[in-house]
């Protein structure tokens, strides 16, 4: 990736948000990229994992009992919660159409990033988590 799409991913991805261009291209060589296939299941409920997800193209779908949940596009961040602890998966998650993904695991956030980095990415996790309860409450509540 060129130094551009490296600006434009730090504007389109809230996990990026408050992060230097060089940071984000930090990231990028520490993690890797996957491409997967529709209908190609990312991860299942129930196992335990240690990666988070950044959809960089495409749409995925989470999905519990055959009920879609959410879908996830170009931007969208999944998994976050198995970098916070090590608890089994809520949902599966399937590409709903192609996907192009970044990935980054657990070992290279704590060992990778500096402090810094780190921080800011959490606390762009908990930004991104806090969204999605205020979300499922305001859907329980109807």
């Amino acid at each position: 990736m060129d130094v551009s799409a490296y600006a434009a991913l730090a504007r389109q991805v809230e996990l990026f948000r408050g992060l230097t261009v060089e940071d984000i291209a930090k990231i990028f060589s520490r993690g890797m990229t996957i491409r997967v296939k529709k209908g190609e299941t990312i991860f299942h409920k129930g196992t335990v994992g240690s990666q988070m997800y950044v959809v960089l193209g495409g749409k995925v779908a989470v999905v519990d009992e055959n009920k879609v949940l959410a879908e996830l596009r170009t931007g969208d961040t999944f998994g976050e919660m198995a970098l916070i602890n090590r608890e089994p998966r809520s949902a599966t998650v399937v590409a709903a159409e192609e996907s192009h993904l970044f990935v980054l695991s657990e070992s290279t956030f704590q060992r990778l990033l500096t402090k810094r980095v780190a921080i800011q990415i959490l606390l762009n996790i908990i930004k991104t988590l806090s969204h999605r309860l205020r979300k499922a409450n305001a859907e329980a509540v109807k």
